[in-house]
């Protein structure tokens, strides 16, 4: 019993009480009403102490006082404090975000483009803003502890209309509640992984070492765990690079069928997009493919639309035919040099057999 009062006591704590606030919150709690007589016999303190701490607490919401003499006490329903909180940071969140949105928008510096990040609550709260930044696609790869927590945020992309492409190691637990997005979801386990990362867009991501993760090894301390918050296209490919060979051994768990009725479907990351239309010709079926990009010779900004007729990949080189009312152009992805066209977004329009 003793454990369980001192488990709650920290609890109360997480909640903004002082100790001595848990306490008494608690023992008043135990005995569904109290006099300051019944808390002073229940409880180490001094009379005058314990009046500012009850105050403290009517001010907070955990207490409330009868009308009469002697007071008695009554400790409210601490699901309903919760819920206040909840709201209360609601609304905060909301207002934050609205005013730092101002705040960078008449800001013209350029934010770093690797900032350290500490502890594990740290790289979870930069997942989620990296999760919720999402607008059109999702590549993570992150151990089975870590996907639990962030299930929500997922779910909540996906509803959004982001694409997610998903590694989770080891291979534990049931995907279900994503089988409902199953057109716009590739999730595939593996027995081990990486490291934790994940990638918003081709624009923002987080980065972590899978050591802190292991249930292998013994746990490293929280002080120890850090990642990276990173807005560099370069090192993203760099790691993708590295991802994308566990990717295509990784086991299947759900993974949307190419069919003409998915359709259309945009990609931010090339090699997404490739493997689409690679399966898709093996198929039988023609993309209507539009790019939006740069050409790789003028550096200006292009679009362009057209039916891919074919996919090259040839050592580090992988780009596809795309024939156009200009002609054909080969389009290649992030830092193309030898194609005719470095594509930044790719949408499959439709298909034709």
């Amino acid at each position: 019993m003793e454990n369980l009062t001192l488990t709650v006591i920290k609890k109360l704590q997480e909640l903004g009480l002082t100790k001595r606030e848990a306490e008494v919150y608690l023992t008043i709690w135990i005995k569904k009403s109290a006099t300051v007589k019944d808390l002073l016999d229940s409880l180490d303190v001094h009379q005058p102490q314990l009046y500012n701490i009850i105050q403290s607490l009517i001010r907070k919401g955990f207490v409330r006082a009868s009308a009469g003499r002697p007071r008695v006490y009554i400790a409210s329903d601490i699901t309903s404090l919760i819920d206040v909180q909840k709201m209360k940071l609601d609304i905060l969140k909301r207002t934050l975000e609205e005013e730092l949105k101002k705040i960078r928008s008449r800001s013209e510096e350029e934010g770093p483009y690797i900032s350290i990040v500490r502890s594990l609550d740290g790289i979870i709260s930069s997942v989620i803003e990296t999760i919720n930044s999402a607008e059109v696609e999702i590549r993570a790869e992150l151990p089975y502890s870590i996907f639990k927590e962030l299930k929500p945020y997922f779910l909540s992309a996906l509803q959004r209309g982001v694409n997610l492409y998903l590694l989770v190691y080891p291979g534990l637990g049931t995907f279900s509640e994503f089988e409902l997005f199953k057109d716009q979801v590739k999730i595939k386990t593996s027995e081990l992984g990486n490291f934790l990362l994940i990638i918003s867009d081709l624009s923002v991501g987080v980065y972590s070492r899978r050591r802190f993760f292991s249930t292998n090894k013994s746990p490293v301390s929280n002080s120890e765990i850090y990642g990276y918050v990173v807005q560099e296209k370069d090192l993203f490919l760099r790691l993708l690079n590295i991802h994308n060979n566990l990717w295509l051994k990784a086991k299947d768990v759900l993974c949307w069928q190419p069919r003409p009725e998915i359709y259309p479907k945009t990609f931010i990351e090339f090699s997404m997009a490739l493997e689409e239309i690679r399966t898709l010709l093996k198929l039988k079926y023609t993309p209507i493919v539009s790019v939006e990009g740069r050409d790789v010779k003028e550096g200006l900004p292009i679009k362009i639309r057209g039916k891919v007729r074919s996919v090259n990949k040839l050592g580090i080189i992988s780009n596809f035919v795309l024939e156009t009312n200009e002609g054909t152009m080969t389009v290649g992805g992030f830092d193309a040099e030898v194609e005719d066209i470095e594509a930044q977004r790719i949408t499959i329009e439709k298909v034709e057999k």
